[in-house]
Parts: structure tokens; C-alpha cells; sequence
């Protein structure tokens, strides 16, 4: 007659036991400097602040105000003025757009920034130039996409074919 093993608590726990000492005084100090070092992070915003010098901020930026007058204005800093003229305020693309835009080269994307020309003209413009080549003056884009002239006129400032 067999007897069935009984599994009680104190078998349990005396398993666990099995540690010597010096194991558990061990296990106590590396629990123990986990907490310390858990602690430390988790407060370190509190005692720690990184040092802020306002007058080497001050002088940087003095300095990068001298440099940025010292350059030369070229047209392509005017252009940002002009940018309003001629891009879509209701754009979502962030990238800048080059200020002068070479229709033989630029894609659907680029041509549709700009104001007064819609998706179903971009298409046009690519088509026509895929169809017939090389646009050779910024005049025969009116043959392909029918425009206000005062349009025309703002956005043949801001087009090539070169």
C-alpha cells in the first residue's frame, strides 16, 4: 500500500531555506543596493539640475546675430518674402520650394505648390512633356492649363525651362 507524498508549507519553505548564511546576507545587500540605486534614479531630478550659464547663452546668440548680418543678402533670401506670392497657404508639405522651378524637370508634386496650378494641371504639364518634350518657353504653359493672366504673370517669376 502506497502512501501519496503530502506537500505541506513547511517542506516548502525549508526548500527555499537551503541558503547558507552568507548567501542570504549577500542576497540581502544586492537587494538592498537595487533599491538604493532605484531610488537614486527615480529622484534624481529632484537634487540634480543642469547648470544653465545665461550669459554664454546670451553671447551665443549675440554672436549668431553678427554672423547672420554679416552674410551677404542673396535673391534667395528675398525669395522667402515672395513665398507667400506664389505658394499654396493651405499646403501641409513643409519642405521648401525652390525658388525658381524648371517645369521640364519638376514633378506633379512640386508644379501642384503652386498657386494656381491644380493636381488635374500638374498632370497636364507632365503629360505635355512627356508627350511633345521640352517645354521651350514658359509662355507655352498656357496651351496646356488655362489660367487667370494675373496668375500667369506671378508664376512665370517663379518658373524656368532651363
Amino acid at each position: 500500500m502506497g502512501r501519496t507524498p503530502v506537500f505541506s508549507m513547511k517542506k516548502l519553505l525549508s526548500s527555499f531555506g537551503s541558503f547558507t548564511r552568507t548567501e542570504r546576507l549577500g542576497l540581502i545587500a544586492l537587494c538592498a543596493i537595487l533599491i538604493i540605486v532605484i531610488a537614486i534614479r527615480a529622484s534624481m531630478h529632484l537634487w540634480a539640475t543642469p547648470v544653465t550659464d545665461d550669459a554664454r547663452q546670451q553671447k551665443l546668440v549675440a554672436s549668431w546675430e553678427a554672423f547672420k548680418r554679416s552674410q551677404p543678402t542673396s535673391k534667395a533670401d528675398t525669395a522667402t518674402t515672395e513665398k507667400s506670392e506664389y505658394v499654396d497657404a493651405s499646403d501641409d508639405n513643409e519642405t521648401p520650394i525652390p525658388t525658381i522651378i524648371n517645369i521640364n524637370i519638376a514633378d506633379s508634386a512640386t508644379l501642384v505648390r503652386l498657386k494656381g496650378i491644380g493636381p488635374v494641371s500638374a498632370q497636364k504639364i507632365v503629360a505635355r512633356r512627356t508627350n511633345k518634350g521640352s517645354f521651350t518657353t514658359v509662355d507655352q504653359l498656357k496651351e496646356v492649363c488655362s489660367m487667370p493672366e494675373t496668375t500667369f504673370q506671378l508664376l512665370k517669376k517663379h518658373l524656368s525651362v532651363q
